[in-house]
């Protein structure tokens, strides 16, 4: 029997990053084009806003590991749907936070969680 995968869900990206605050120690790994940064046992994630930008950084004890420097507001969407390269027992999801042109989004950043999100009945939060 074929099972077909979960829709895609769409955030603007306060919402996302209002419930990665929540679910830093879900992330598994996350980066841009230019770098990937992946989770430890060793380590932990911090996430934190400065003048006007979201800065996630990777920690082991008080090292920094690894730095990541998002623009909010470059950022027109995120989409969420299991991930396409992880064995789908795993239930790990792929988040992908698009910007750029209307006409060609591009991936400017992406996120591989252990887990997705699904709205709470009659709430505005989100459960995992």
């Amino acid at each position: 029997m074929d099972l077909l995968a979960p829709p895609a869900r769409t955030l603007n990206f306060d919402a996302f990053w209002r419930w990665l605050q929540e679910h830093t120690n879900c992330i598994l790994r996350c980066g841009s084009p230019d770098m990937t940064l992946f989770d430890h046992d060793d380590f932990h994630w911090m996430l934190m806003e400065e003048e006007r930008q979201h800065v996630l950084q990777l920690i082991k004890g008080k090292s920094l590991v690894g730095e990541m420097v998002m623009v909010g507001r470059e950022i027109s969407e995120v989409t969420i749907s299991p991930d396409p390269d992880a064995d789908p027992q795993a239930g790990h999801f792929l988040a992908e936070l698009m910007g750029g042109p209307k006409e060609d989004p591009q991936v400017l950043y992406h996120f591989i969680m252990a887990h997705g999100i699904e709205p709470v009945a009659g709430h505005q939060g989100f459960k995992h």
